[in-house]
């Protein structure tokens, strides 16, 4: 089974996936770059929450597998210790540790980084230009911002060159992009297997270069073209810490063709308006797979078993509280404990658990833990919804499993069986310590399967 904690960042970043594959089809090349900053901000939340958000009932409910009610009778006295059973390898509990050792070694990874921009910063000096401070450095890197402080070389810039270079980054620093690339950062480090995380990361840089380009070329009035030879010079030098957005020639190359392109018209912000319900379809369609089932009428129970006279002849597939359990822990679980028990016949249990199930499968689930989530997640993803039984079935079940036995009156006429024989009412008396298993049949099932003299129902008892 798939640890909740990896089914959890699978769903994230599918959803994360989906929207940036809306982000790249329909925003990337308008020019509205702060729309865009706020379009990626948002998909990283909304991707984040998703998993956690119920949307099934925005959506038409699957028909539930619905599980027959049981009553069937466990020895209550201790019996021998079984064997050991064979288990294969735990998959989930591997996926859980590879994954937890590469966000280890991302976040080791964003330690050095962090540790190598702040040596960086401790060697650095107080600087100006025209009233702007900065952090001079001595080193030969290309200039960069982090939090509030701009990081730059002044020898390496020519006077003309450096107040554009500073008003480049102060566009970083008054638009707080450091956030949005420490997030990316954190969050790629935590979902470090998703390419979503890696894309993520790649789109916002490259918007954040975007929305600094142009308030430079607007604030500034300089010629485009003399600009992009400025960030083409820039990008010899050796790039910036890791931390920050790095100076890539494919980065500065889709930089020169965003700065060369017309700026978009007023009617491409429809294309925002479009995004909204497109993404609420594709959410919707990948949540389709994870409606809530729906419970069926406790009247019309429509799941029975094949051979009810033998229901333990084969082998069906025993769950306790959702987990799958043996045969010889079956028979040494406490009946007092029992809150519910059901069955799924072959075909129903098959379409749920596989050829495994073949012979059916019994649910049970213990007082304990009827309301607990691994029992509703367990329901959830093999869509079983349970049929209780009616206060009639229950009364006659209690009659006897009590060992007080049922009278004419009791059966109204229905088919009494025991040990697949035709008996009188008095036969139903057995002892607790003899019974295995009782079963009611509503009519029509009854008819069905016993002929014309179960047309009001029957009972099966069976005993060891």
């Amino acid at each position: 089974m798939i640890p909740a904690l990896v089914l959890y960042l699978l769903q994230m970043q599918l959803a994360l996936l989906l929207l940036l594959g809306l982000y790249y089809g329909l925003l990337r090349r308008l020019s509205f770059h702060q729309l865009n900053r706020g379009y990626l901000l948002a998909a990283l939340v909304l991707a984040a929450s998703y998993p956690a958000l119920d949307l099934s009932g925005l959506l038409p409910a699957p028909a539930a597998r619905v599980a027959q009610p049981l009553a069937l009778l466990l020895p209550a006295a201790p019996v021998p210790e079984a064997a050991a059973i064979a288990v294969g390898p735990d998959y989930g509990a591997g996926l859980l540790l590879l994954y937890a050792v590469g966000v280890g070694l991302m976040l080791f990874r964003l330690l050095v980084q962090a540790t190598s921009l702040w040596r960086l910063h401790r060697h650095s000096r107080p600087a100006d230009t025209d009233g702007v401070p900065f952090r001079a450095v001595d080193a030969a890197v290309s200039p960069f911002s982090f939090g509030w402080a701009i990081y730059l070389n002044p020898g390496q810039h020519a006077p003309a060159e450096l107040p554009v270079v500073v008003l480049h980054e102060r566009v970083h620093v008054r638009q707080a992009h450091t956030v949005d690339v420490l997030m990316g950062h954190l969050h790629r480090a935590l979902a470090w297997v998703s390419p979503a995380a890696w894309l993520w990361l790649r789109a916002t840089q490259e918007n954040l270069e975007f929305i600094a380009d142009a308030a430079v070329l607007r604030e500034n009035q300089l010629p485009a073209r003399q600009y992009q030879h400025s960030l083409a010079r820039l990008s010899a030098l050796t790039q910036g810490p890791a931390l920050t957005t790095p100076f890539s020639f494919l980065l500065l190359k889709n930089r020169i063709a965003m700065m060369n392109a017309q700026p978009s018209s007023a009617r491409q912000l429809l294309r925002y308006a479009a995004v909204v319900p497109l993404a609420a379809v594709l959410l919707l369609t990948t949540a389709a797979t994870t409606a809530s089932p729906v419970v069926a009428p406790a009247a019309s129970p429509t799941v029975a078993l094949t051979d009810i006279e033998k229901p333990l002849a084969s082998s069906p597939l025993v769950f306790l509280d959702g987990k799958r359990i043996s045969q010889a822990e079956l028979d040494k679980l406490d009946p007092q404990l029992i809150e519910s028990m059901n069955v799924l016949k072959g075909a129903e249990a098959q379409k749920a658990f596989g050829s495994d199930a073949a012979d059916g499968a019994i649910l049970i689930i213990t007082k304990q833990n009827k309301n607990s989530d691994q029992v509703r997640d367990f329901m959830r993803k093999y869509n079983i919804g349970l049929a209780p039984a009616s206060p009639e079935v229950q009364r006659l079940v209690g009659l006897v499993t009590s060992g007080q036995g049922l009278s004419a009156a009791d059966l109204q006429g229905r088919l009494l069986l025991v040990n697949g024989v035709e008996a009188p009412a008095e036969k139903s008396k057995i002892a607790e310590s003899q019974l295995q298993g009782v079963f009611v049949l509503d009519a029509e099932r009854a008819a069905k399967k016993y002929g014309e003299k179960a047309r009001q129902g029957a009972v099966v008892i069976t005993t060891k």
